[in-house]
Formats: structure tokens, C-alpha cells, sequence
């Protein structure tokens, strides 16, 4: 299958936003996006403080 060459695709956010984009019938909304989701844990680590300050307790747990 050939890409469109688009301009904004780098804008794209994830994975499955992308895949929706070239195929037809795909809603994201259905899908667990386990990039964003790795990527929120691993800031969370990083920086405990400030997410406790940003975010306190919201319920999102971070595995250690």
C-alpha cells in the first residue's frame, strides 16, 4: 500500500491515530494507546514531585 505524502503527519499524535488516518473504518477512540501510556509512567518517575504538584492524586498509579 502506498503512504499519502502529507504534510501534517508528523503532527499526528500515536500510532493509532496514524493507522486511522490511512485506513478507512478505524475509530481510535476504541483503541488503548499503550505509547501515551508508557510515556506518562515514565515522566511521572522522572519527576515525582512535579507530577504530584500538576496532577496530585488522581488515581493514575505508576508502576515502580
Amino acid at each position: 500500500m502506498a503512504t499519502p505524502h502529507d504534510s501534517s503527519e508528523k503532527l499526528v499524535p500515536n500510532d493509532v491515530d496514524t493507522y486511522a488516518h490511512y485506513a478507512e473504518g478505524i475509530d481510535p477512540a476504541r483503541y488503548f494507546d499503550s505509547q501515551a501510556h508508557d510515556v506518562l509512567v515514565a515522566a511521572r518517575q522522572r519527576w515525582p514531585l512535579l507530577a504530584a504538584v500538576l496532577h496530585g492524586e488522581d488515581g493514575l498509579s505508576v508502576e515502580r
